[in-house]
């Protein structure tokens, strides 16, 4: 099954919340934004996906339709029992808290100090989450959430949801 490197992701605003799965599932199947499932976490997109998100630009490249060897636009439903720090490959961090060098990781490689991933702006480049929607295929700012899809997320949950952009290394 293909994994994309490029993810569009919609996490709670509370690193703690936890989604019910099935509450989740059902919504995003009635307001038609995911479709079939392809496997126990994954789904195709559903007849409104298109609908749900706002592309930029004019001319979107995407796949819409599951492909075995190149990339498509899938949906999953991640959740864990801790809250997670999602980050990639465009991660933008911060300088070190404590000598200002330019970091590229959670410790400083000048003074080994430990960087609180709780605490920085991460510029929609990275998370922290016990639950969320990866929606695959989908480049840095090429599509935003619209006020319907981030409405049914937050009516159905009771918090509010954001979008980050993943670019993770394909293995």
């Amino acid at each position: 099954m293909w994994h994309s490197e490029f993810k569009l992701c919609l996490y709670p605003d509370n690193s703690q919340y936890k989604i019910d799965e099935k509450k989740l599932k059902n919504a995003l199947q009635n307001l038609k934004f995911i479709g079939d499932a392809l496997s126990s976490k994954r789904y195709a997109i559903g007849n409104d996906f298109l609908l749900l998100l706002t592309f930029m630009g004019c001319s979107p490249n995407i796949e819409l339709e599951p492909q075995n060897d190149k990339p498509y636009c899938y949906i999953e439903i991640e959740t864990y029992e801790q809250p997670q720090f999602i980050s990639g490959k465009n991660t933008k961090y911060p300088p070190c808290p404590q000598c200002k060098e330019n970091l590229n990781a959670q410790v400083c490689s000048y003074c080994n100090a430990t960087l609180d991933v709780t605490k920085p702006n991460w510029r929609k480049s990275a998370f922290i989450a016990s639950s969320w929607i990866s929606i695959g295929n989908i480049y840095e700012l090429e599509a935003i959430p619209n006020d319907q899809l981030l409405s049914v997320l937050e009516n159905e949950t009771g918090v509010r949801w954001k979008p980050a952009y993943i670019r993770q290394e394909i293995k």
